[in-house]
């Protein structure tokens, strides 16, 4: 029974394949704790062994020392006195009278005066000298008691310090100091007498007194000089017996104060190393405590916080992690449980479309190789930053092959040896690469084919790799019917003489020759990971992804869920033929049904791609869409007030507000002319960290490349809104505003469109306002502006409208009308 319920519980354990062996917080603890055991026995043994003995024997020396020099400075102090009380009784006045009088009797009168002003002294002789320089007898009729005493008065006598010097006289020891005394001048010669006052034991006794003896005992040491030898004994106290002996020389003697300390002293100055020892025992204690209290608690709280990250998982709001270990976990754990809502409301797995190829288009034969002049190369797909056409009509194999060995030798000619090539997913586009493909390879260049992705994947491409060339096969956000390419070389989108320049290498077919090489490389994984390392959404956000069947469908959707965000696709499938609405997000009419289902969908926001991603159009929680222009004012709040002094491109086509609020937010605006690759050549030029065009291209250089990135662009819009400062719809309300309009197209020849706007530049009239001809026409006038301008990638005219409110909006629209009804009569107006 046991071991079947022993097995059901094994079972449970073992449920889903996800089981627990052994206990890691224990096992880090444990380990924990043997090496602050370890560590602290070791710190234990050093204190005990090596450095408290040593801090003992400092501070004992460093007690003992002082009070022995202390103790050698108050006995020399009391001899310097008696011997300058000698040295002044010695030359007073009754001294030099009896030397005058050279008669004992006179000498002994003197000396019984001097003894009592010595009422410590044993005896005191006053000795004079005579003519040879030697003593006389004294009066007592006593000689000198030994050599020493005669070498002190020897000395005295010579001028030198004589004493003090310490001898033994019937086992008791006696001291004599001998002072040069005063002198008197008889009529036949001078005459001096030395002071020779000795003391007895009972100095020695004072000196050496230090209370109730508990300290430890003094002792007087003094040193003999021989021939041979230097020797010293001990003249007063005992001999000192410990090794802790201090010694204090007494300064004028031959004496040393020998101080030894008592055994409770040495107890008391040891006991003062201990105590920090035991505080460091009771600190590694306390340490181990410490951990073995994180190793009972650490789990509850490990638990407590997976449980919320479990129930928080499904939820957007925010919530505060206390186990910042948990806080990757509980990330990815969001990420998985909004993909799965997502998947469960779709009801199917999401799936990469296949690279599309022309399988429902006529495609002409495979080209090997073109060589020599070409018959015919259409002018007008050479256009002012890229090259596009009709992919079927305009860009057959063969015009594709010039241009790609075109392009192959102009990058051979600047030593660029590799080249990435991505495609976009038009119905053209497997064709198209296959032909370019080709065509470098045979130049000479080698090819890194990253497949089917957005166009930003393969700027990207260029500056994540070693490879800073790169084209792309995208006819952008054209018609399905439309391909062309946009080129790359050294980083640098190449526009006007360069395209020009290829155009004439692939008319004159003067191309380089060689056999390439080509690999292919996923890039998708790189982009994911710089973008996520990148952004950091705050709150999880509900967002509305239409990327209108185009290149960035397989790939949208998954950043934002790896940003956290919970995603609502819409036209998602890689469809090179645009069944639900052109791939243009720069015409309103292509976002109804993205605003239609973010107010269905509850969402916070929705965002639109073109056909190759490297535009972006919003729209808000209530379904209003926001221009390009509006977007990047709020990208300029977040960027130039974070960088005062940027520099900030934007073209003619952006409300004048956009520039006025840079100024105030102490940034630079540049108006420049429209197109993605001049405005990336305008930002280099300028070191700006921000740009953007009214037609969705927005560029970051400000933490990323500098390219034009709709998906880059859309995650940084979501940081800004999961900050937590209001929804889009706020946002954008708190915008300077003014009346103005999309931007309209008038279809025109192809031909024609750039001489038309040249014939309107110089016979209309605008008598109050000012022209800009910087790119096409703007005015300025004091209430609004209008623009007419010539578009680089259609054949079209575009033109676009503000006013300070709508009846200024409409009398700047009137005015254009009125100009191009007098210059361009036949031109159909179409607002």
């Amino acid at each position: 029974m046991l071991k079947k319920e022993a097995k059901k519980h094994q079972a449970a354990r073992d449920a889903h394949g996800i089981t627990a062996q052994g206990n890691g917080l224990h096992t880090i603890t444990l380990h924990s704790l043997a090496l602050v055991a370890v560590t602290l026995a070791g710190v234990v043994a050093f204190l005990l062994m090596v450095r408290q003995p040593m801090m003992e024997r400092e501070i004992v020396s460093r007690v003992t020392g002082g009070f022995a020099e202390q103790r050698a400075q108050a006995i020399a102090g009391t001899l310097a006195s008696l011997r300058e009380r000698a040295i002044r009784a010695s030359r007073g006045a009754l001294v030099s009278q009896a030397l005058a009088e050279g008669s004992i009797a006179a000498i002994t009168d003197a000396e019984a005066y001097l003894r009592e002003a010595f009422p410590e002294a044993v005896s005191l002789r006053l000795l004079p000298l005579s003519e040879m320089g030697t003593a006389e007898q004294s009066s007592s009729g006593l000689g000198l008691r030994n050599h020493i005493e005669i070498d002190l008065v020897r000395r005295a006598s010579n001028g030198e310090q004589a004493g003090p010097e310490a001898y033994q006289v019937d086992d008791q020891w006696l001291i004599s100091i001998a002072v040069s005394g005063a002198q008197s001048r008889a009529a036949e010669a001078d005459r001096q007498a030395v002071l020779l006052l000795t003391l007895s034991q009972s100095f020695f006794d004072a000196a050496l007194a230090i209370g109730d003896g508990r300290q430890g005992e003094l002792a007087i040491e003094q040193r003999y000089v021989g021939a041979r030898s230097n020797n010293s004994t001990v003249i007063a106290g005992s001999q000192p017996t410990g090794q802790d002996t201090a010694r204090g020389p007494i300064a004028g003697t031959s004496w040393t104060l020998l101080f030894t300390p008592s055994t409770s002293l040495l107890e008391d100055l040891r006991s003062g190393v201990s105590a920090p020892l035991a505080s460091l025992g009771l600190l590694g204690l306390a340490g181990i405590a410490a951990l073995l209290l994180v190793m009972l608690r650490y789990p509850t709280l490990l638990r407590a916080e997976v449980a919320r990250t479990v129930s928080a998982a499904e939820h957007r709001t925010p919530f505060t992690l206390r186990a910042p270990e948990l806080l990757p976990l509980a990330r990815e754990l969001r990420k998985l449980t909004l993909r799965r809502a997502r998947l469960d409301a779709a009801g199917s797995v999401p799936r990469v479309a296949p690279a599309i190829t022309s399988g429902d288009t006529p495609r002409s034969a495979p080209v090997t190789s073109v060589s020599g002049p070409a018959t015919s190369l259409p002018g007008h797909i050479f256009r002012a930053y890229d090259i596009r056409g009709l992919a079927e009509q305009e860009l057959d194999d063969e015009t594709v092959y010039r241009i790609g060995a075109a392009i192959g030798t102009l990058a051979g000619s600047m030593d660029e040896q590799t080249l990435v090539l991505g495609y976009d997913g038009r119905a053209s586009s497997g064709r198209i690469k296959a032909a370019l493909e080709k065509a470098l390879l045979q130049s000479g260049r080698d090819v890194i084919d990253i497949g089917l992705v957005p166009t930003p994947l393969m700027y990207f491409a260029t500056h994540h790799t070693n490879t800073p060339s790169g084209v792309m096969v995208t006819g952008s956000h054209n018609p399905a019917d439309y391909n062309g390419l946009k080129i790359v070389l050294q980083k640098q989108t190449l526009a006007e003489g360069s395209i020009e320049k290829i155009r004439s290498l692939a008319l004159s077919g003067k191309f380089s020759r060689g056999n390439g090489h080509m690999i292919q490389q996923d890039i998708i994984p790189d982009y994911l990971d710089e973008v996520i390392g990148d952004i950091a959404i705050a709150m999880p956000l509900k967002v509305v992804i239409d990327a209108g069947n185009g290149a960035t469908g397989h790939i949208a959707p998954m950043l934002f869920e790896e940003l956290g965000c919970e995603v609502v696709p819409l036209y998602c499938e890689v469809d090179g033929r645009f069944p639900n609405h052109p791939p243009d997000t720069g015409n309103e009419e292509n976002l109804r049904d993205l605003a239609a289902a973010v107010t269905r969908e509850s969402a916070d926001f929705g965002i639109a791609f073109d056909g190759d991603g490297d535009r972006v159009a919003a729209v808000t929680g209530t379904g209003r869409i926001v221009r390009a222009d509006s977007l990047l004012m709020l990208f300029a709040q977040d960027v130039v007030a974070r960088n005062p002094g940027a520099d900030v491109v934007y073209d003619v086509k952006c409300s004048n507000h956009l520039g006025q609020l840079i100024t105030r937010l102490g940034g630079r605006g540049v108006l420049w002319k429209t197109g993605h690759a001049l405005m990336k050549q305008k930002m280099v030029e300028t070191n700006a960290i921000l740009g953007g065009e009214f037609s969705g291209h927005l560029f970051f250089a400000d933490r990323w490349f500098g390219f034009d990135d709709g998906m880059y662009a859309a995650g940084r819009l979501a940081e800004i809104l999961s900050g937590g400062d209001g929804t889009l719809d706020e946002l954008v309300s708190a915008l300077p505003s003014a009346s103005s309009t999309p931007e309209f197209i008038l279809p025109v020849d192809e031909e024609k469109k750039f001489a038309l706007v040249d014939h309107f530049r110089e016979q209309a009239r605008f008598p109050h306002g000012r022209v800009n001809d910087l790119d096409g026409v703007r005015v300025d006038f004091s209430h609004g502006w209008g623009l007419l301008r010539a578009s680089n990638t259609s054949a079209a005219l575009t033109a676009r409208f503000e006013g300070n409110d709508d009846s200024a909006l409409e009398d700047v629209m009137s005015v254009f009308r009125e100009q191009l009804g007098i210059v361009h009569p036949d031109l159909e107006i179409n607002f």
